[in-house]
């Protein structure tokens, strides 16, 4: 047989019809996944080019739809080319129609249930103030939900300003405002202000007490840089941190390092700092090879690179280095179960202050002899820049210490010169001074927890078996909602939850009752008592933390990406809501689909629809 002839005849294969099939759904997945790659790059091409003959984003996942469905195929070939509905109108008509629709939904979610509000805003690239409103309540499943209301915008910046917005965007969804249990935002002056701030002017124009709740992540975050700056040394350790950031960021010495990357620390974000510490401690050794390769590599361009790897090599030799990374990261760690869990959409007040109380008392167990022995035996044999005693100049008279400080680290001036003091007492004055700033913040910013509003949500926990459902205690909860308690119902409701919880084998929550699972398992029965149901459904309505808002800012930057700047903010809040409400979005592929057509239909119109 010629060997040439042999690969210029195709051989047949015999294929069974199992395989076969396989082999065409493996093709379809294949060209499927093909077609949506050629799409994407094409409208970035496009995108990158701004070409005048681009077709952007709409038209090219049209023409893609097109193409993957052929009865759309055939549609599009027979309509009139003048009513094609592809128009840049036609295309706005139907995202506020979508857009419409979802806030109708979450307006009928809420009904006549209590909300709070949650308000944060940013600035987009463009310089035009985004202001994020979500809306905290509990549904007819008595489940917690939080939704995006809208994305609004206002062309001025004061509290006044924003108040109005507020309650114009409240009334616009046809949200009574007299449903409004609290408010939460950060702590700015132009929200948090006693007397001209925004939870002052709303609770005026509204003519009530809303509760103000200054959001409980913003806190830490205070908490951590207030706390850290207090401490001069720790303060230039964060701005080594960042100096070692930038030096390895540079092209000719980020291809020499082979540990973890650094992260950038970001004032608003307490985040970056324990990301930034958790790789120093983790890859102290690379850092330190990589500092001294380039110190030592003449042939490096540029003598700028190695006098500064000199400097930050001296530097991060200190013993004083990993001992304040190591401190710093114990206490930060402390905070990233809270942080984290406050993000959660379902975390209400009453949860928040639990974790907060957990954290302030972890710190307080910091506060030994035997952990900053820990410490200090940790950090001593790392480091090689101090071990020789520094050198002092020779007293000229005898100086006699006092006695009576001997057993305390001493912060004050007491006429013993600092050359005096030890290494080792310096280090202890630094650590017990670190965890009580941090200890101090944390008292001086969550000193609410011991109010009355908080004294009602901890009767509702069962834990509190001597304040569990005192009608005393939970007067404050439902004196917000001007409700009336009626004590014979918190008596039974005692008698009976206590009994069912006792008679209950595992409970729902790693065998542990909470207010969320009390009134999810025990609402039926509940509801012969309804100002019970009420407190703990206005308990869980309370909450604690902006994340929503911050969330819906993440999914702004990938709206409003920079090859779509020219988009009005109409369009551009719509957007936000449709991406950042995916759930109820997701239903225009179904359920919703054939009320958008008659909604879209009904709509009366003189444009091209081309």
């Amino acid at each position: 047989m010629d060997i040439r002839n042999w690969f210029k005849t195709p051989t047949p294969v015999s294929l069974d019809k199992p395989e076969h099939d396989a082999v065409d759904k493996e093709d379809g997945a294949i060209s499927s996944s093909v077609e949506a790659a050629r799409t994407c790059s094409n409208h970035e091409e496009e995108a990158s080019t701004s070409s005048a003959t681009s077709t952007g984003l709409f038209l090219s996942l049209f023409e893609f739809s097109m193409r993957k469905d052929p009865e759309l195929t055939r549609i599009a070939k027979t309509i009139p080319q003048n009513a094609c509905y592809t128009s840049p109108q036609i295309q706005n008509d139907i995202i506020e129609l979508m857009s419409k629709l979802v806030t109708e939904e979450i307006v009928r979610q809420i009904g006549d249930s209590w909300y709070t509000i949650k308000v944060d805003g940013k600035r987009d690239p463009l310089g035009q103030e985004n202001i994020s409103i979500v809306l905290r309540f509990v549904d007819e499943n008595y489940s917690v939900c939080e939704r995006l209301l809208i994305m609004a915008t206002s062309t001025k910046g004061d509290a006044e300003a924003l108040t109005n917005v507020i309650i114009d965007e409240l009334n616009t969804a046809r949200l009574s405002t007299d449903r409004i249990l609290s408010q939460v935002y950060d702590g700015a002056l132009l929200m948090s202000g006693r007397h001209g701030g925004v939870q002052k002017l709303l609770q005026n124009k509204l003519n009530r007490h809303v509760p103000y709740i200054h959001c409980f992540n913003h806190q830490l975050h205070l908490v951590v840089v207030h706390a850290m700056s207090s401490e001069a040394a720790v303060e230039d350790f964060f701005k080594l941190c960042n100096m070692l950031y930038n030096f390895i960021r540079k092209p000719t010495v980020a291809v020499m390092y082979k540990g973890e990357s650094l992260k950038r620390l970001l004032d608003q974000r307490w985040t970056g700092h324990l990301a930034t510490v958790k790789v120093l401690v983790n890859s102290f050794d690379d850092i330190l090879s990589l500092l001294t390769e380039v110190e030592s590599r003449s042939g490096l361009r540029g003598t700028d690179v190695r006098v500064e790897a000199t400097g930050l090599l001296r530097a991060i030799k200190q013993r004083s280095f990993l001992f304040i990374a190591h401190l710093v990261m114990k206490l930060l760690l402390l905070f990233e179960p809270p942080n984290r869990l406050l993000q959660a959409e379902d975390t209400d007040l009453f949860t928040a202050v639990t974790l907060v109380n957990s954290a302030s008392d972890c710190v307080k167990t910091l506060r030994n002899e035997n952990e900053f022995s820990a410490l200090w035996i940790l950090c001593c044999p790392s480091a090689t820049a101090t071990d020789a005693d520094p050198t002092t100049c020779p007293s000229k008279r005898k100086r006699t210490v006092n006695k009576s400080l001997g057993d305390f680290a001493v912060e004050e001036t007491v006429g013993q010169p600092q050359r005096d003091i030890d290494e080792k007492t310096e280090f202890k004055r630094l650590f017990y001074s670190v965890i009580d700033a941090v200890q101090g913040e944390m008292n001086a910013r969550f000193g609410e927890r011991s109010s009355e509003l908080i004294g009602a949500l901890t009767s509702l926990n069962p834990e509190a078996e001597a304040t569990f459902l005192d009608p005393l205690k939970v007067t404050p909860l439902l004196a917000l909602a001007g409700i009336d308690v009626v004590e014979s119902e918190y008596t039974v409701a005692r008698e009976f939850l206590l009994k069912k919880m006792t008679d209950t084998p595992v409970p729902p929550e790693d065998g542990k009752w909470t207010i969320a699972n009390i009134l999810s398992t025990f609402n039926g029965a509940l509801q012969a008592m309804p100002t019970v149901v009420t407190a703990y459904t206005l308990a869980l309505t309370l909450g604690a933390s902006t994340a929503m808002c911050e969330n819906s800012f993440s999914t702004l930057k990938n709206v409003f990406s920079e090859h779509r700047r020219s988009m009005l903010h109409g369009r551009k809040a719509q957007l936000i809501q449709l991406a950042f409400e995916k759930d109820l979005t997701h239903l225009f592929k179904s359920e919703w689909k054939d009320a958008l057509m008659r909604r879209f239909s009904s709509e009366k119109r003189r444009l091209q629809l081309f």
